[in-house]
């Protein structure tokens, strides 16, 4: 008899990715994640959008602050 493996509930690899890099790594992220979203299942959404909405949040509050601001044109 084999064991199936847990259910993993990490955020998948899109295949390819059609963001742009913002410059912000913490962005880029939660960017990636946001596009992943189909890739999970539909219950595993609420937690997703809440790191989505929380990385958001605070690099918002902390623009300027953290050295990953972009440069001006």
């Amino acid at each position: 008899m084999t064991e199936t493996p847990a259910e993993d509930v990490t955020t998948p690899e899109p295949e390819s990715t059609g963001i742009e890099s913002t410059g912000n790594e913490r962005i880029d992220e939660a960017l990636t994640r946001l596009e992943a979203l189909d890739e999970l299942d539909i219950n595993d959404h609420p937690e997703q959008f809440d790191a989505i909405h929380q990385a958001l949040r605070e690099s918002l509050a902390s623009a300027g602050r953290d050295g990953d601001a972009p440069e001006s044109p």
